[in-house]
């Protein structure tokens, strides 16, 4: 898939703007602050249809305006127009986000997402490695959400499950209460659980081939995904029973997929705890290239590529192998604070400055 198209109107620092990227690699150049991350973000929300950076959903909103909206135009392997758009408006004080696809207005955010086979590679990507299970979580979720609506209907359903339950264990409810929501916990578990121990053995070769595609070594990345639940429902059943005071207790419950991890080790060791910030930001970058190439191979479209400032800590070596292993992708945006040059590859540069890209 292509972006074709993307117009921005009163989006974080451009007030009217239209980009048009080229077909391969395309380096955004401009100092900080002046746009450039902008510019992925709005693209990264045509796929995910929440931003990776803002906390509230009128952060994205130019200042001292009532609205804003973005647009994209991308175009399928086949050839055909695919059109998506997102604007936020604001009445009696209250935002209200508003998706279109094809032109036509999407009730449902499952209906919307991964539309655009897109990942995105943050320059604080490091807390995929480094951060708490729910980072990893959420990256196997949305990941997840994006290739099977099912699965976010079933995460919704998880969350309202859990909801339910842990109220009654703060009026502490007997355990025969808790009976029929320990059975939907079970079925939710089995089945948010096991498709995201699938998709963890799907990431695991490619994340290992990306690897040893950039360092040159054949070291170990192993992912492991680690759940908190027996698949057996007697045994589930029994595991909740024998947790139900300390559950009580604490008034949250502590066997659902929502306190499973995914381990994450190099050389035999755990990334998270012994690994170097350069080792962790290096297998992050792995599972963001896995992460485009699984939702490439599940659409049946090759991948867009989002690259925020991934040079500034790779060596050089490391950034020729990088730029080897871009042409798989059909389209990449890199951004830069500096012009970098960039030997024997074929890329287009877009000059930004202040909201607005100049060339």
């Amino acid at each position: 898939m292509l972006l074709k198209r993307l117009r921005l109107h009163n989006f974080r620092v451009y007030r009217e703007q239209v980009f048009q990227p080229a077909r391969g690699l395309n380096l955004l150049v401009g100092p900080n602050g002046s746009g450039k991350t902008a510019v992925l973000e709005a693209l990264h929300l045509m796929s995910a249809a929440r931003s990776f950076r803002a906390k509230r959903e009128a952060e994205v909103v130019k200042w001292n305006q009532d609205g804003c909206r973005i647009e994209g135009t991308f175009q399928t392997d086949s050839g055909h127009p695919r059109d998506l758009s997102l604007s936020w408006s604001r009445h009696n004080g209250e935002w209200k986000k508003q998706a279109t696809f094809q032109r036509d207005e999407v009730a449902r955010l499952a209906d919307f997402l991964g539309c655009v086979p897109l990942s995105l590679f943050p320059p604080n990507d490091l807390s995929l490695v480094s951060g708490s299970p729910s980072v990893r979580r959420k990256y196997l979720d949305l990941m997840l959400s994006k290739m099977y609506p099912l699965h976010l209907q079933e995460m919704s359903r998880l969350k309202k499950v859990l909801s339910s339950r842990n109220a009654l264990l703060r009026q502490e409810r007997p355990l025969a209460e808790l009976k029929p929501w320990n059975t939907l916990l079970h079925q939710l578990s089995v089945s948010v659980g096991g498709r995201r121990q699938k998709l963890v053995a799907e990431l695991a070769e490619a994340c290992q081939q990306f690897h040893s595609e950039l360092t040159g070594t054949e070291r170990k990345v192993k992912l492991e995904y680690r759940p908190c639940w027996p698949e057996s429902q007697d045994e589930f059943q029994a595991r909740l029973a024998d947790a139900y005071e300390r559950e009580r207790q604490m008034g949250s419950t502590l066997i659902s997929p929502q306190k499973d991890e995914l381990g994450i080790h190099l050389g035999g060791k755990s990334l998270r705890t012994y690994g170097s910030q350069g080792e962790q930001r290096l297998v992050a970058l792995c599972l963001r290239l896995s992460e485009a190439r699984q939702l490439a191979g599940q659409k049946n479209e090759q991948a867009i590529l989002l690259l925020d400032d991934a040079f500034s800590e790779l060596d050089l070596e490391r950034r020729e192998r990088l730029l080897h292993l871009l042409p798989s992708f059909s389209q990449v945006l890199l951004t830069s604070a500096t012009p970098v040059d960039l030997p024997q590859v074929e890329y287009t540069v877009h000059e930004i400055r202040q909201g607005e890209v100049v060339s």
